[in-house]
């Protein structure tokens, strides 16, 4: 840790620069700016050239000296211990990354929503709905299967049971998970809600614990996978619970397979952190489904919302049971004082999501982006989200381009393959 007296004029980091040192501005002014993001600022404290947490990443902005300034630097390799000893940085830094994503979705949504708003819609009968019943609308005729929501009576239930549970209101939690009809749902959250019912069972006759312990794990083969089950081994062995159970027993959930947690023009004031799992985000309409994003373990999902109430842009809905930990505006600071950890996470997740719009908007070729897009997704999530050709397009941003031309690439360069149900298999 050095300390330095920088003049007015003086460049801190240019955008596009490879970082060296975390550096706290104590003292003075600075301004920063950011073509990418075309975001600016002027700051009198705070932290700055947070993309050091992920190697190769450039800065996002250039930052210039306005005001005689103190400023400090901590070397790269001591950067993470530091920061989970500054929570109130980490909490810093995750407002200063999300201000920058509204920039730029400004900044690239502000064309495209001229474009939207020219375009008439073709039916007359979706004219008198608004985007939250059309994604609802399409979304059933689209996908032709039965979608839960996550303010349904049911999941609603578990959560309050949830808690209640945290309250120390143990009997009242165990009257609330009696009530939930959970057969209609996957096995993943039959075994959640019988983790919770069974645990608040043996806290209030301990006696059972062993039989009930037993049962779980006959029952439900996976059940390990599962934090709840961590947290309910934790507690009837006597073990303190880590950090991370912790935060997953105040803020987690498991969300059970095809639930919509929100449809596109939803008002929303909460984000979420996936555990385990995998959500899509899709917009619906009468055209069919464009599959916009495959999101899964430890990303981000609605960032923005943490910060403030939003209208949401998108219908994300499961894939496959999700375990999350939900992030409001009036959780966010407590849940990184708490488990300054999962605050790093979310700095980490959300620079990964603005270097990738970097690269992505950067002069790349056609071969480029495709061969950027598979390695962003992985082949084991892409195969197994078993991905028409129309799906690929809309997920790797080539909505131009032809069903054939795009099939063609693939097959002749090895890339992938057509399975007998049309979907494709990358290789």
């Amino acid at each position: 840790m050095k300390e330095f007296l920088y003049a007015p004029g003086k460049i801190l980091i240019n955008e596009g620069d490879k970082i060296e040192e975390l550096l706290i501005l104590k003292e003075g002014k600075v301004e920063t700016f950011s073509n990418f993001c075309r975001y600016s600022s002027l700051e009198n404290n705070g932290i700055f050239g947070g993309e050091i947490l992920i190697p190769e990443t450039k800065s996002f902005e250039t930052i210039r000296v306005v005001e005689n300034s103190r400023v400090i630097t901590i070397e790269k390799k001591l950067v993470e211990k530091f920061l989970l000893s500054n929570s109130n940085l980490i909490i810093h830094l995750i407002k200063k990354y999300i201000l920058k994503l509204i920039a730029l979705n400004k900044k690239t949504y502000s064309n495209s929503d001229n474009n939207k708003n020219s375009e008439k819609k073709g039916n007359l009968k979706d004219q008198i709905l608004d985007k939250n019943e059309l994604s609802q609308k399409y979304l059933k005729i689209n996908r032709r299967k039965k979608f839960f929501h996550i303010n349904d009576d049911q999941i609603q239930i578990y959560f309050k049971g949830r808690k209640l549970f945290n309250k120390g209101k143990i009997k009242d939690a165990l009257n609330e998970f009696k009530k939930i009809q959970y057969f209609n749902f996957d096995i993943y959250f039959q075994a959640e809600i019988e983790i919770w019912k069974y645990l608040s069972m043996i806290l209030i006759s301990p006696d059972k614990k062993y039989y009930l312990e037993k049962t779980l794990k006959e029952k439900y083969p996976f059940i390990k996978e599962l934090f709840s089950f961590m947290i309910f081994e934790s507690i009837i062995t006597n073990k303190p619970l880590a950090k991370p159970l912790i935060t997953y027993l105040k803020n987690g959930y498991l969300i059970p397979a095809n639930t919509v947690l929100f449809y596109e023009g939803e008002e929303g004031n909460w984000a979420f952190m996936i555990l385990k799992g995998n959500v899509r985000v899709s917009l619906f309409d009468e055209s069919g489904e464009k599959l916009l994003a495959i999101l899964s373990n430890e990303e981000i999902v609605g960032e923005i919302a943490a910060l403030k109430e939003v209208q949401r842009t998108a219908t994300v809905f499961t894939s496959t049971p999700l375990q999350i930990i939900i992030i409001e505006k009036n959780n966010l600071e407590s849940l990184i004082n708490n488990d300054p950890a999962f605050g790093l996470k979310i700095v980490k997740n959300i620079i990964k999501r603005l270097d990738f719009e970097r690269i992505w908007h950067s002069p790349l070729s056609f071969e480029e982006k495709l061969s950027f897009m598979i390695k962003k997704y992985g082949k084991n999530i892409l195969n197994d989200s078993k991905l028409k050709i129309s799906e690929i397009k809309y997920l790797f941003r080539f909505p131009n381009k032809k069903d054939h031309e795009l099939i063609d690439y693939l097959y002749k360069n090895n890339i992938a393959t057509m399975r007998a149900d049309g979907t494709l298999k990358f290789m």
